[in-house]
């Protein structure tokens, strides 16, 4: 086998883990991880193929019918399969939670792979003018690279749950989620939580760190998130001389910055480490807004339940979608630019 089947996966292996461990929280040690299993994927069966079958060796055939199955499953049932499971996951959140747009993405996303398939059998049937096949083949691409970009979303913050931050903080970010009724409600009592573990563990091993509780009062809220946290964390042993309020924030990013504020005058000037926490599928977005205000941190992320995992997820992606929406508006603006271009061109030397 040619040495650069082997190279290939060692050096995306090598980008992984040098990606990894300068920044979890980013996507790039997502795409080194992608381009690492699919170069090794690629590699184990370009090995294994002539063994299977030009040698007819039965345990290199086993093997490579083992690898090469899933993938071919994945690539013809693998839309049916998504669309099945996030219709179920749609019924379930919608019958646990409210009725809202924000707990129906899972349903959305559904009704929208349903509207793909049935605009490709139409195309496929449907003789389609010149403008507008080239309009559907670039919503196709665009759909796809949303897609595989989703996918890399995901990965990216699984792994940034597999952060293991020392026992060595002077502070901890806890950003508020909503109160209901003035009390912290079960999805930041979970941030709480894993805060208030961390806390108790390293005040065990050396000195506390300071809980910075981040959340100012929404206009549905009776009183700053920061307040009910307060409460909460002192009903679980945790002292009062630990725990800073920044209590004026209304989104993620000013938890970030008025969070950093609150550590830097507290810190007189010394440097300090710090890590938030916060649930599992808000790691990844909480920790690129830490990284735009100067913050260079980890986090740990509390569970959630599994039911209601897809649709806060695709809830993250959109939010950083529109996080970027400047980079994403470019993005798509000279992609359709350059696909138009590229059929006139076509079309005026008759290659189409």
């Amino acid at each position: 086998m040619s040495i650069w089947f082997l190279l290939v996966p060692l050096l995306s292996l090598t980008g992984f883990v040098i990606s990894y461990r300068r920044n979890k929280m980013s996507l790039i040690p997502s795409f080194a991880f992608s381009l690492f299993w699919i170069s090794a994927v690629v590699s184990l069966t370009s090995y294994l193929n002539p063994l299977a079958y030009d040698n007819g060796s039965i345990i290199a055939r086993i093997l490579f019918l083992l690898i090469i199955a899933p993938i071919v499953l994945v690539v013809l049932l693998g839309i049916y399969a998504l669309i099945v499971i996030l219709l179920v996951n749609a019924y379930h959140v919608l019958k646990k939670e409210s009725r809202s747009l924000s707990n129906a993405l899972t349903f959305l996303l559904a009704i929208g792979l349903i509207c793909f398939l049935a605009a490709e059998y139409l195309m496929e049937v449907v003789s389609v003018p010149r403008p507008l096949g080239t309009f559907i083949f670039f919503a196709y691409g665009m759909l796809l690279f949303y897609f595989f970009h989703f996918i890399h979303y995901v990965v990216a913050t699984i792994l940034c749950n597999f952060s293991r931050p020392k026992l060595n903080q002077h502070y901890i970010i806890v950003p508020g989620s909503g109160l209901i009724d003035g009390k912290v409600p079960p999805l930041l009592a979970g941030r709480m939580d894993k805060a208030i573990l961390f806390y108790h563990k390293q005040r065990k091993e050396t000195e506390a760190p300071k809980l910075v509780l981040s959340g100012g009062q929404g206009s549905d809220e009776p009183r700053p998130e920061a307040l009910a946290m307060m409460e909460y964390a002192l009903s679980k042993d945790v002292e009062a001389c630990d725990i800073l309020l920044e209590d004026k924030s209304k989104t993620t990013l000013q938890n970030m910055m008025f969070s950093k504020e609150i550590m830097d005058t507290h810190s007189k000037g010394k440097q300090y480490n710090c890590i938030y926490a916060t649930s599992n599928y808000h790691l990844l977005r909480t920790g690129i807004y830490a990284k735009m205000v100067g913050l260079k941190i980890e986090g740990i992320g509390s569970k959630t339940a599994l039911y209601y995992l897809p649709n806060a997820l695709i809830r993250e992606y959109i939010a950083y979608i529109v996080m970027h929406k400047k980079r994403n508006i470019v993005f798509i603006l000279i992609t359709f630019l350059f696909v138009f271009v590229l059929n006139v061109v076509f079309y005026v030397y008759g290659l189409l």
